[in-house]
């Protein structure tokens, strides 16, 4: 990509659009974070570009942002990424002894059969973003706790991969770049 200007996307490192991000860009270069949707929309409002997750294959729109983005920005370019969830925790936990999962209320829906099969008993608890689930995992260093992320999520927090669910269907998010 050519344009100089920085992207701002929802973070904390490690979310899905900061992979995605990284992934369209070829590497990590001029990615800043922000904590909402609104932040993003804020950025790009002063003159940065936006990357936002727009429609989920499984769970459908994203985010209520279509006609914010339609009114006020215009789209430049998408791509679809495939979405591939785990379980993650601390190195000393074992997958049959979890009590508690963190993840984004997506991910969740996302991984239901998964998770009523191998873990019918664990609380769900939910986190901003999957990279919060997982950066909340790896600070707390709670016993019998995991996160549902991305697998290279689990590998910035140091993270040990216990499970991959497995996607019955395709899962990809399509996500935008736009510009004010």
């Amino acid at each position: 990509m050519k344009n100089k200007k920085k992207i701002y996307t929802l973070g904390p490192k490690g979310s899905f659009h900061h992979l995605s991000c990284v992934e369209y860009l070829g590497g990590q270069q001029e990615i800043e974070f922000c904590e909402s949707f609104a932040g993003v929309f804020e950025a790009v409002r002063a003159g940065h570009l936006g990357w936002i997750a727009l429609y989920n294959s499984l769970a459908g729109i994203v985010e209520n942002h279509e006609a914010e983005i339609e009114k006020n920005f215009t789209l430049l370019d998408e791509m679809d990424y495939e979405v591939k969830l785990c379980i993650c925790s601390t190195p000393e936990s074992k997958l049959k002894d979890l009590i508690k999962l963190y993840s984004h209320e997506k991910a969740f829906g996302e991984s239901k059969r998964f998770t009523a099969e191998k873990l019918p008993k664990a609380e769900l608890v939910k986190c901003p973003s999957t990279s919060h689930a997982a950066q909340k995992v790896a600070q707390e260093k709670e016993k019998n706790t995991a996160a549902i992320c991305h697998a290279e999520t689990a590998k910035f927090y140091g993270l040990d991969i216990l499970a991959n669910i497995p996607n019955k269907r395709k899962n990809e998010t399509s996500f935008g770049l736009f510009a004010g």
